[in-house]
C-alpha cells in the first residue's frame, strides 16, 4: 500500500480511501463491518463518511452510516485510523438532504450542530478531516471558514477539506480564509474517473 500526505498537513493516508456512502442502506450493518475489516487488513487507514449518508438520501436511514463506522471504530486503535466526514451544504438538484428538515447550510448554526452530531455518532472526540459537502455559494465564505477554523483550534477537527466544490468556490474559500486568518482547505473531493474528466479543467489549475 502506498501512502501520501494530505496537502501540507501532517496527516499521511493510504492511496486508497474506503468510501462508505452505501453503509446502512444498500449494505447492511454486518456487510459494512466486514468490508471495513477487510479494508483495514489490506492496509487501508483512510475512511470517508458523511453526516448525510447513506445514499440515496432518506429520513428513514440518514446518519446510519456514521453510526456503523463509529461501531467499527471502537474495535481499532483510534490513532491507526484517518477518519473523514462531512457537513451537508444546501440541497442541490437531485440531492435533497433530509437532515435538519432539509434546511442545511454552511453557516455557524448548521456546522456547529453537524460536527457535534457526527462526533457522537462516530464515538470519537476528534475528526481527522472535516469536509463541506456540496457548496453553499449564498452563505458568507468568511463565516464558513471562521467557524471551521474554530473547530480546528478547539481540537475537534484536525484539518479541513471540501467536496463537490467549484473552481470559483474553492478560490473564494481560500481567499476568505486568508482574509480572516483562518485555516484553509487541504483537500478537495470531487468526481474524477475515466468517464468524468471535469476536474482536469479549471479546478485542477486552482488545486495546483
Amino acid at each position: 500500500m502506498q501512502h501520501r500526505r494530505l496537502g501540507t498537513s501532517a496527516i499521511v493516508v493510504s492511496d486508497i480511501c474506503m468510501g462508505t456512502m452505501t453503509f446502512g442502506s444498500q449494505a447492511d450493518e454486518a456487510t459494512s463491518l466486514r468490508i471495513l475489516d477487510m479494508s483495514y487488513d489490506a492496509g487501508i487507514n483512510f475512511y470517508d463518511t458523511a453526516e448525510g449518508y447513506p445514499v440515496p438520501p432518506d429520513i428513514k436511514w440518514v446518519g446510519r452510516t456514521e453510526e456503523i463506522v463509529g461501531k467499527w471504530l471502537k474495535t481499532k486503535p483510534r490513532d491507526a485510523i484517518i477518519l473523514a466526514t462531512k457537513v451537508s451544504g444546501p440541497s442541490h438538484g437531485w440531492f435533497r438532504s433530509p437532515l435538519r428538515n432539509g434546511m442545511t447550510a454552511l453557516d455557524r448554526h448548521n456546522i456547529t450542530r453537524a460536527v457535534e452530531a457526527s462526533l457522537t455518532k462516530l464515538g470519537t472526540d476528534y475528526i481527522d478531516l472535516y469536509q463541506t459537502h456540496w457548496p453553499d455559494h449564498d452563505t458568507s465564505y468568511e463565516e464558513t471558514m471562521e467557524v471551521l477554523d474554530e473547530l480546528v483550534r478547539a481540537g475537534k477537527v484536525r484539518i479541513l477539506g471540501c467536496s463537490n466544490e467549484t473552481a470559483w468556490g474553492l478560490m473564494k474559500s481560500i481567499e476568505a480564509a486568508k482574509a480572516v486568518g483562518a485555516a484553509r482547505y487541504h483537500t478537495i473531493q470531487n468526481n474524477f474517473s475515466l468517464n468524468n474528466r471535469r476536474f482536469e479543467d479549471e479546478l485542477a489549475q486552482v488545486c495546483r
